[in-house]
């Protein structure tokens, strides 16, 4: 039989975490594994994960600074508990912070196996420590995250984000499939509208090199919620984009630079793309994007702090800068504008790494492994 699986995010805003999700569900085995996700009411990726597998929504109400939060904790638990009885599951899988409390105390009343995946440094450490011996097994996406929450957390295992890999096409039709110009120089940075994303790292180390590079193009794709509509390196949504218009507008780039959106074609436009920048300013617990870029074979210039660091090999598969410095990044930009050889040995070499390294069915693989291992099998 099958290992039946409840996949657990409550999806305030649609990240990497849900679109890892989303992918993982499509290459999970599934004479192996019955997967079942379970989300949020309110989640943005409500039927969105899987059009395959079912889903079931639960209230997981946002905890931080809520007066009633170890109510609506116990009650959330609860709920998670009973559709795993009535499931018969095997095992409890979460992602988030919120969901990992939530599955913490969900699994015992269940008598179900949990594991936790660590994405993020978002949950505060004691109760990290409180709730950390209640999974059977702890998986973190990077080394990084390991080392993070050393000594609080027992990490037994590392699993990166695996990547659907797309089959090459060329920037000319990547472009016209997008409505971008075809004879210009294009540098993306794909990222959510938030402020310690750096976008405007990005817009000064552009606005350096524009009146060298008559044909230089910028584009930035990435959204924003409601969610995001607050202060603080962590915030961003609708007034940072603003402030971005005006930046952009002040260091004379209006029609250079291009604001996008959320695309759903994210591979396409890294496709379109010529160069590629990560540009954030506080470590990366990760970094999707520079393994998406690297699967379309181009070239990244990436922030060398946190899991950046991991999967960049530098000067081989991309280069790398401080966080924050914005000649550094002009710099690395301009190494691979004037030396085109150079930018398809990185974007070839980014993309042999990705295919051996994080590929969805490495992925898929590896929470196989651990699913069956911390449930018995």
């Amino acid at each position: 039989m099958p290992l039946k699986v409840l996949l657990v995010d409550h999806a305030p805003i649609i990240g990497g975490v849900e679109l890892m999700i989303r992918d993982l569900l499509t290459g999970l085995d599934p004479a192996l594994v019955a997967p079942t996700v379970v989300s949020d009411l309110h989640s943005p990726m409500r039927g969105k994960f899987s059009t395959i597998h079912p889903e079931i929504a639960i209230s997981l109400t946002r905890l931080k600074r809520n007066p009633l939060a170890a109510l609506s904790l116990l009650k959330a638990a609860l709920q998670l508990a009973r559709v795993a009885r009535a499931s018969h599951t095997d095992l409890i899988q979460t992602f988030t912070a919120r969901t990992h409390l939530v599955g913490a105390l969900a699994a015992p009343l269940a008598r179900t196996p949990l594991v936790w995946r660590v994405n993020d440094d978002t949950l505060y450490r004691p109760l990290a420590a409180a709730f950390g011996r209640a999974p059977q097994r702890i998986i973190a996406v990077s080394r990084h995250l390991r080392e993070h929450y050393a000594g609080v957390l027992p990490v037994t295992d590392i699993i990166p984000d695996g990547v659907v890999l797309p089959p090459l096409i060329s920037r000319a039709d990547a472009r016209r499939k997008l409505n971008l110009p075809i004879d210009t120089c294009i540098v993306t940075l794909a990222a959510r509208i938030a402020r310690w994303k750096g976008h405007t790292i990005f817009l000064r180390a552009f606005a350096e090199l524009a009146p060298h590079y008559l044909q230089l193009h910028g584009l930035i794709v990435g959204g924003y919620s409601e969610a995001d509509d607050r202060p603080g390196p962590l915030g961003g949504g609708k007034p940072y984009y603003r402030e971005l218009l005006a930046l952009t507008e002040e260091l004379g780039l209006t029609g250079r630079v291009t604001f996008a959106g959320h695309m759903e074609a994210i591979m396409l436009a890294f496709a379109a793309s010529d160069i590629v920048a990560h540009t954030s300013t506080l470590p990366e617990p990760f970094g999707r994007v520079i393994v998406e870029a690297m699967a379309a074979a181009r070239p990244v210039v990436a922030a060398q702090a946190g899991g950046a660091q991991e999967i960049v090999e530098a000067d081989v598969t991309g280069l790398l800068t401080p966080p924050g410095d914005v000649d550094a990044l002009a710099a690395a930009i301009r190494q691979l504008l004037e030396n085109p050889q150079l930018r398809e040995q990185i974007g070839a070499a980014g993309r042999a790494r990705a295919e051996r390294e994080y590929s969805l069915a490495r992925m898929a693989e590896r929470f196989t492994q651990v699913w069956t291992e911390a449930a018995g099998r």
